[in-house]
């Protein structure tokens, strides 16, 4: 999911019934609008929601306020590291269809973003 600005987390809605994970591809370094935090913090609780920055530097976890990359990942938002978007969908969509659990999402995504060693 792109997400830009003025978004209301609506389109989140009912997502986890349909959906076995999901990227969110966000607004600089990790930010999301804080309408959307109550719908990602639930969906999280449901299926991995990985957080990735659109800019392709990766998350900089600079922001504490609501909708920054620290409160997301404190919501249970997964890290990407380094990896953008698209990288990050590739590696979900394996992990997922090979059967992972979430704790293995984790770890997957720890060693591909370059911030845990392998």
């Amino acid at each position: 999911m792109t997400v830009s600005l003025g978004e209301d987390g609506s389109l989140l809605d009912g997502l986890a019934d349909r959906v076995d994970g999901i990227v969110v591809a966000s607004l600089g370094a990790g930010q999301v609008p804080q309408n959307m935090v109550p719908a990602l913090g639930g969906l999280a609780d449901r299926v991995p929601v990985v957080l990735a920055s659109r800019t392709g530097a990766g998350l900089a976890a600079t922001y504490g306020f609501p909708g920054s990359e620290k409160d997301l990942l404190s919501r249970g938002l997964v890290r990407t590291g380094f990896l953008d978007p698209f990288k990050a969908r590739i590696l979900l969509r394996a992990l997922l269809a090979a059967g992972h659990d979430h704790g293995a999402v984790l770890e997957a995504f720890a060693i591909a973003g370059g911030y845990a060693a392998p």
